[in-house]
């Protein structure tokens, strides 16, 4: 039987395709991580690899090889054909992502901010709600912090559950590098462990104890029953640096810190690693989001 193509050949020329396809894609990786620093560094955090965010780009390599298939099976030679069959079929796919990256508002707070009384907090709520497109809230269900402007300190990272430790609450090498000097706290916070067991651990747990905030819950106006105590527990709260205009958005989960400190609020590793305070803390704007629904994810915050 006769057969149009030799193995050889036909090996020869998937080679030369694959290669080329390979040198398109990193170069749109490296293209990606460019563009889109804001979703990578988020991806990096999340423990994505930044190029599994680039998820349509293995589909438009199958469909370039497919289209390479089809070019081998004419009598039209590869060289000729294959810069317009290739782009016809990856044109427009290169990259499509899951995430949708989010704009760095930085720029916009900081102008926002620039020569504001931050203790003027009628005006200072009005700002960051609209830059932010949030409802910001200074009082929110008639209670309120002891201030919503102070200095921010670096906390350890809280036990989830009985028996958390460093290794099962840093389970990435990268994790231990960017976050493993923060050590562990001596156990829970303010309300208790997040959850009962490691089994019974949650993914909205870890997001919360990863963007938790320390406030003096004890000094609020609104202090003494039972209930008001209750409700400041997970409460979303956004955080603004205003130094260089980062936002985060994270919940309470611990109380204080002590009045000899000198600080007035706390974050956790990385809370402040977000906020750029590396090593240590400074001031930062504290508020309540009203977000009854539960609608703004954790984390950094964008557009």
């Amino acid at each position: 039987m006769f057969w149009p193509f030799t193995r050889k050949k036909q090996s020869k020329h998937f080679e030369a395709l694959s290669e080329k396809f390979e040198e398109r894609k990193n170069k749109l990786l490296e293209e990606f991580n460019e563009k889109h620093q804001f979703a990578v560094r988020w991806a990096i955090r999340k423990g994505i690899k930044p190029e599994e965010l680039v998820q349509k780009s293995a589909r438009g390599l199958a469909a370039g090889l497919a289209a390479g298939a089809m070019i081998l099976s004419t009598t039209v030679p590869f060289e000729k054909r294959e810069a317009k069959e290739i782009r016809r079929e990856v044109a427009g796919r290169d990259i499509k992502t899951t995430v949708k990256p989010r704009k760095d508002i930085s720029d916009e707070v900081k102008k926002a901010l620039h020569g504001e009384d931050m203790y003027n907090e009628r005006k200072i709520t009005k700002k960051l709600s609209k830059a932010l497109k949030l409802p910001v809230r200074a009082e929110l269900n008639g209670i309120r912090l002891n201030t919503s402007y102070g200095i921010m300190g670096y906390e350890s990272h809280l036990s989830r559950y009985p028996g958390d430790n460093i290794n099962s609450h840093l389970e990435t090498a990268e994790g231990f590098q960017n976050f493993g000097r923060a050590s562990m706290a001596g156990g829970p916070g303010a309300w208790g462990y997040l959850a009962s067991s490691k089994e019974a651990l949650s993914s909205v747990d870890i997001e919360r104890e990863k963007y938790y905030l320390v406030a003096q819950t004890f000094l609020s106006p609104s202090w003494g029953p039972p209930q008001v105590k209750e409700w400041f527990r997970h409460r979303k709260m956004v955080v603004v640096n205003p130094a260089n205009g980062e936002v985060i958005i994270g919940v309470l989960e611990d109380a204080g810190p002590e009045l000899s400190t000198g600080r007035n609020f706390g974050g956790s590793p990385e809370v402040m690693e977000a906020l750029g305070f590396s090593g240590g803390g400074s001031y930062v704007l504290m508020y309540f989001v009203d977000d009854p629904n539960d609608k703004i994810p954790l984390g950094p915050y964008g557009l």
